[in-house]
């Protein structure tokens, strides 16, 4: 009945389907990549999007510099977790996936208390960031 259908024609066809799938997905991997290296930077529209403009508009001085510090804190946390992740294979996919987005809206919040305090005189109030405690030895 089928003359013209043959079971090697029929297994070629679907290997082709595996290898263009497979072509698919390494295609969508690299667009992907470079869909990443065309975002924006630091500051800019990307950094923009993750701030409430009036979040901080009520806040006093002794407020605005705690707040910055915690904010500072988790800066410097996320970016040593970046550095980490980029260490093993995949690393700065990973550490886009994982910590990109948080790390930007924390720069951007930071960036903004940083603006708020200078707005408002409050210079003169902000300590130097505290030094990590060291971790208390154990007794053996």
């Amino acid at each position: 009945m089928l003359k013209g259908l043959d079971r090697g024609h029929v297994r070629q066809r679907g290997a082709g389907g595996l290898s263009a799938a497979l072509r698919m997905a390494v295609l969508g991997a690299v667009a992907m990549g470079l869909g990443a290296c065309a975002s924006p930077g630091e500051g800019g529209f990307g950094s923009s999007v993750f701030l409430d403009p009036a979040k901080y508009e009520l806040y006093n001085c002794q407020q605005l510099v705690s707040t910055r510090r915690d904010v500072n804190n988790r800066v410097v946390e996320l970016e040593g977790l970046m550095a980490k992740a980029e260490t093993g294979a995949g690393g700065a996919l990973v550490s886009g996936l994982a910590y990109q987005t948080d790390y930007r809206a924390q720069r951007a919040q930071r960036d903004d208390l940083d603006a708020r305090i200078a707005r408002d005189n409050c210079s003169a109030e902000v300590a130097p960031p505290a030094a990590p405690a060291a971790a208390p030895k154990r007794k053996r």
